[in-house]
């Protein structure tokens, strides 16, 4: 009577063992779906911070660009990439983003591709439409006009200009649009 029992409960143990390896198995990939998905989301935060970073750096290259005397004021037409105020183009629309509608940032591109171990991504861009003659700090209230003077009672005053720029991240993933309003004497 003693081996008819071990018999019995010597496949009920292998079926017991076998369930709780398929529990177990599902539990484990179960988990691993949920790692994955949060490696995605932390890559995808990741590209799209460095990518605003990119934007940032374009918009200072674009301030550079003014304040180096690089713009004169008969540079901007309706045609781009210098335009006069109310004629610059939707910052969305993919045509704003083509030669002759918006400059390369190439010194951005250089700089970041030379951090980045060469790493190639799409080149930045950036426009900049003149908004006009800044009269007073009161006026434009983004403006930052660091160690300037209000030149309201002399010739020359400082001109508002607006400047949008994009990048796009190392993935292609990733799109920023970033729009400042920038004083600077021409």
């Amino acid at each position: 009577m003693v081996t008819t029992n071990l018999r019995r409960q010597h496949g009920a143990a292998l079926v017991m063992t076998l369930l709780i390896l398929l529990v177990l198995t599902l539990l484990a990939a179960s988990n691993m779906e949920r790692v994955t998905m949060q490696e995605l989301m932390v890559n995808a935060q990741r590209d799209g911070d460095v990518t605003l970073e990119l934007t940032e750096d374009v918009l200072r290259e674009a301030e550079r660009r003014i304040d180096n005397g690089l713009v004169v004021l008969s540079d901007f037409d309706e045609g781009g990439p210098l335009y006069v105020a109310g004629s610059a183009p939707d910052p969305e629309q993919a045509a704003t983003w083509a030669d002759g509608a918006s400059f390369e940032a190439t010194e951005t591109y250089t700089a970041w591709q030379g951090a980045f171990d060469g790493r190639t991504f799409p080149v930045p861009r950036y426009f900049i439409e003149l908004v006009g003659d800044v009269a007073g700090m009161s006026q434009v209230t983004d403006v930052v006009m660091a160690g300037r003077q209000d030149m309201t009672t002399g010739a020359a005053r400082p001109q508002g200009f607006r400047i949008v720029a994009m990048s796009q991240g190392f993935s292609g993933n990733a799109r920023r649009i970033v729009e400042v309003y920038y004083a600077g004497e021409l």
